[in-house]
């Protein structure tokens, strides 16, 4: 799609889609996150039973806006394993070949996990577009004096905020897209991507899947890492709460543009910054479609020094950015699944 075919499209979408993005509140987005992560679900650390919890909220709320299965039901339930290693922290796999190695042994660790999965169908029914964001998050360390919940709100509350509120504005929109549209919430992120890497290894329509977008720490503002060949951050500098990254695989850079152009006129006090990230670049559950050839796009606005401690917690969320990046995302999204090429 040429640069004028996309932006008369994108005009297009937004003045159709106006009405839907006006149910895109911060009222809901910050009822979704506060309790998702309040102390209540104790960090939804994967395999428990508060990570549990988090999964059936999720599910009662599309069920509520008619969002239905995307299999039998809404969960999509699987086990990940991670071979015994003597005093090293458990790594655990996903994929139903490492999953056969692993259990050639005697001894393993296991842990019980479960995607989330809800589908709007297009027209085209053998077509997908999907929206993830993972749901889990480290739980609680025992050994810290003081606050003991990682309560995970902008890492990541804050994309399945984001992705519920979009699901809504489209399931009440009553408006059939192009494609598909599936809404996957992921479980055990924290422990190496393992829900869509599950989904990604066994959904035998994988090829059907004309694009992903990943939503993973939107509720802030920092510094992008450096997710290779190590994770490190360079250091934080004033304005960066402005910054909104757009990483996104090759295919999309004419779109990655149109998005930053546009969500600078509009808002102007976000700034977008995109990059082409190649199909091994990790860093979220990006990397279990990109890694098999989908294009991908992922929403996320940069570390800062609450990443991964138990001060990020939901008071501290901008709120007012998210809902505008959660309005971005909902055009995004429809601009996919309804595009002709």
């Amino acid at each position: 799609m040429n640069m004028r075919c996309l932006i008369a499209f994108l005009f297009c979408t937004t003045a159709l889609y106006a009405q839907d993005a006006s149910l895109i509140k911060r009222q809901g987005i910050e009822a979704h996150l506060y309790f998702l992560a309040s102390d209540a679900l104790e960090g939804r650390k994967a395999g428990t039973h508060n990570g549990r919890i988090a999964a059936e909220y999720i599910r009662a709320e599309l069920a509520e806006w008619g969002v239905k299965a995307f299999f039998n039901d809404y969960f999509q339930s699987f086990e990940a394993l991670a071979p015994v290693s003597s005093g090293k922290k458990p790594v655990y796999q996903s994929n139903p070949d490492s999953i056969a190695r692993i259990k050639q042994k005697d001894v393993y660790h296991v842990l019980h996990l479960q995607n989330v999965l809800g589908i709007v169908e297009g027209k085209l029914r053998d077509e997908y577009v999907i929206l993830g964001a993972h749901y889990d998050h480290l739980g609680i360390d025992a050994t810290l004096a003081g606050d003991r919940i990682y309560n995970g709100a902008d890492d990541n509350a804050s994309g399945v905020a984001a992705a519920l509120q979009v699901a809504k504005a489209i399931a009440l929109s009553g408006v059939k897209p192009l494609r598909s549209i599936i809404f996957a919430f992921w479980d055990g992120e924290e422990e190496g991507c393992l829900g869509s890497e599950f989904f990604a290894a066994t959904f035998k329509d994988l090829p059907a899947v004309k694009a992903y977008i990943n939503l993973d720490m939107l509720g802030r503002g920092g510094v992008a890492p450096v997710f290779t060949p190590r994770f490190s951050l360079p250091p934080q500098q004033e304005g960066d709460e402005k910054n909104l990254y757009l990483y996104h695989s090759e295919l999309f850079a004419t779109l990655g543009e149109s998005i930053a152009s546009k969500t600078a006129k509009a808002t102007p006090d976000i700034s977008v910054k995109t990059k082409v990230i190649g199909s091994n670049t990790r860093g979220s559950d990006n990397y279990s479609f990109a890694v098999r050839d989908v294009p991908v796009l992922w929403f996320f606005s940069g570390v800062t020094p609450l990443y991964h401690t138990p001060a990020d917690e939901a008071p501290s969320i901008d709120y007012d950015k998210l809902t505008s990046v959660t309005q971005c995302i909902h055009l995004t999204l429809l601009q996919l699944a309804n595009s002709k090429n």
